[in-house]
């Protein structure tokens, strides 16, 4: 039992990281369609619904899956590695960000294009993005694995 709770708090925070991008994207993309659709572009209003569509369940999926893996990794690990902070946050921490840079790899090289192909700009977003949800899981990790009020103790 309770390395399912573990799982589901895991996953809970996936349904966290995955909601913020999503609302941002659907919203940003539906904003954008209705501009179009009451300037008689109807085609790219349905693209852009469509796009939102796409953001909104693509995020969704992404952060219940890296929320659930990171559940399951800290379900996994050894009591002697929860019970410390620093450890128990840095395999949330690769656990949730590792997967992240990989999906962002393989987003921006299809077709022979190359990381060196973007702008620095694209870098930075990406790369801000993945710090960002591996200092989350981090930081959660001692509410996913059960040890909140081990960590407030000398």
């Amino acid at each position: 039992m309770r390395a399912r709770a573990v799982v589901w708090r895991g996953t809970r925070l996936g349904v966290l990281i995955g909601a913020w991008p999503a609302g941002i994207a659907g919203v940003l993309c539906l904003v954008a369609a209705f501009v179009f659709l009451t300037g008689g572009l109807y085609a790219t209003a349905r693209a852009l619904t469509a796009a939102a569509a796409f953001a909104v369940l693509g995020s969704l999926a992404v952060g219940v899956t890296v929320g659930t893996a990171t559940g399951l990794a800290l379900a996994l690990a050894p009591r002697w590695l929860l019970a410390r902070p620093l450890l128990r946050g840095l395999l949330a921490a690769l656990t949730a960000g590792l997967p992240i840079a990989a999906l962002l790899v393989v987003f921006l090289t299809p077709d022979g294009y190359t990381l060196a192909s973007y702008p620095p700009s694209t870098h930075f977003v990406g790369a801000a993005v993945i710090v960002t949800i591996a200092l989350v899981a981090a930081a959660r990790s001692g509410e996913i694995a059960g040890h909140d009020a081990d960590d407030r103790t000398p």
